[in-house]
């Protein structure tokens, strides 16, 4: 009889470890989900789709994550057009789309409540852009159009204002000014680093809370 409670004592054990085990397998499987949705969105240009993999507190340290915000701030502030609104926010996305060229999970880690997953990363090095060349065309690339459409500047200038006629030109030049970024960005050089994505339980759902470059290596 001792030895029968004991082999259902220890078959009891073996269960609840495996059961254990599955869950945290389970937990595991979860939370790189949410990593490689997370990176999927960037991959996609969808800053909006990113945000609901991150608890509110979330701070991206490649710093893309609040490029949607910024350029709003920034087309509020200057109010210069629905075409030029659109131009730059297509820059932006674009920009978006092309820091991560790929990614691959390399570890997983679960400690009590936290999950971290390391992933290799493929991506554009935007730290290291040098804008020199690009600021020095477009100052010489807007004083010619300054010149050629002078008179016509001045026109708006004296019947609406001075408000007016920089919408006009950064309507007329904002394209190609966008354009001209875009190609900067999407051109940079590439970079291998990885990263690690630190998830907690928000709601009963894992949540990114924090994420660190853990390595780099320029390729």
């Amino acid at each position: 009889m001792k030895k029968l409670v004991s082999l259902f004592v220890a078959m009891a054990f073996a269960i609840g470890v495996a059961g254990c085990g599955n869950n945290n397998e389970a937990q595991i499987q979860a939370a790189t989900d949410v990593v490689s949705g997370y990176l999927d969105a960037i991959q996609n240009g969808n800053l909006d789709g990113a945000e609901e993999y991150t608890t509110d507190s979330y701070i991206d340290p490649l710093g893309i994550d609040n490029m949607d915000s910024y350029m709003e701030s920034l087309l509020d502030s200057l109010d210069m057009g629905d075409t030029f609104d659109q131009e730059s926010n297509d820059f932006a996305t674009n920009a978006v789309k092309a820091a991560i060229t790929s990614y691959e999970i390399n570890d997983t880690k679960m400690e009590e409540d936290t999950i971290s997953v390391l992933v290799d990363i493929d991506g554009k090095d935007y730290e290291n852009i040098d804008f020199t060349a690009m600021e020095s065309e477009l100052t010489t690339y807007t004083q010619n159009y300054a010149n050629e459409n002078l008179n016509r500047l001045m026109q708006i200038y004296n019947d609406q204002g001075e408000d007016a006629m920089m919408e006009a030109m950064m309507q007329d030049i904002g394209g190609y000014m966008f354009d001209r970024m875009e190609t900067l960005f999407t051109g940079a050089e590439q970079k291998k680093y990885q990263m690690r994505f630190d998830l907690v339980q928000d709601e009963n759902e894992w949540k990114i809370k924090a994420a660190e470059i853990s390595e780099e290596a320029q390729s």
